[in-house]
């Protein structure tokens, strides 16, 4: 039960931080982009400007110690906790910075790969949470102007608890324009 308590305070800590895409807060590089550096954008399709809706979905976590409920409870706070929606300004949208995929609570993104080929990207981050740990995630699937469509890995690392992987889908959609502030 202790791992549990863990397990979920670790879901809640994922969901601790603010939306900082939405309101302009992200920690990010003086041209507003986290960790890209090596990224080639050349082949990239840049996504529609506007407000995005994106939400994950866990289908499989690695935690023997817990029954089935309890990993469904689990993956269903996770996946709510990190599902968002957040604006890209017309320069984000043609680089997205890793914190827009990786969703609310995970700050100091950097991407170790991006990779395209036509609609098929394969994106790997890492990110810190603070002192809670760092989620490492792999995103492998199809991206359009409007939509995407990934299969997830998550390896979410605790300093007691140590790593806890999930899998499912990440699925973003373009929703419109920004609100206005």
């Amino acid at each position: 039960m202790l791992r549990f308590v863990l397990l979920y305070a670790a879901a809640l800590g994922l969901s601790a931080c603010s939306d900082k895409e939405a309101d302009g807060n992200a920690d990010k590089g003086a041209n507003g982009i986290i960790g890209t550096a090596e990224m080639d954008y050349d082949a990239f399709i840049p996504m529609k400007a506007g407000l995005w809706e994106t939400n994950f979905v866990f289908t499989d976590i690695n935690v023997p110690t817990l029954g089935k409920a309890e990993k469904q409870r689990v993956m269903n706070e996770v996946a709510k906790s990190t599902s968002n929606r957040s604006c890209l300004t017309d320069a984000e949208a043609k680089k997205p910075a890793a914190n827009f995929f990786v969703g609310n609570g995970a700050e100091k993104c950097v991407y170790e790969a991006f990779d395209v080929s036509g609609q098929n990207v394969r994106m790997k981050f890492s990110c810190g949470m603070d002192s809670m740990g760092r989620v490492d995630m792999e995103l492998n699937g199809v991206m359009g102007k409007t939509e995407f469509n990934y299969d997830s890995k998550v390896d979410v690392r605790l300093p007691m608890v140590g790593k806890v992987a999930m899998q499912g889908k990440a699925k973003g959609k373009y929703m419109g324009d920004c609100p206005a502030s």
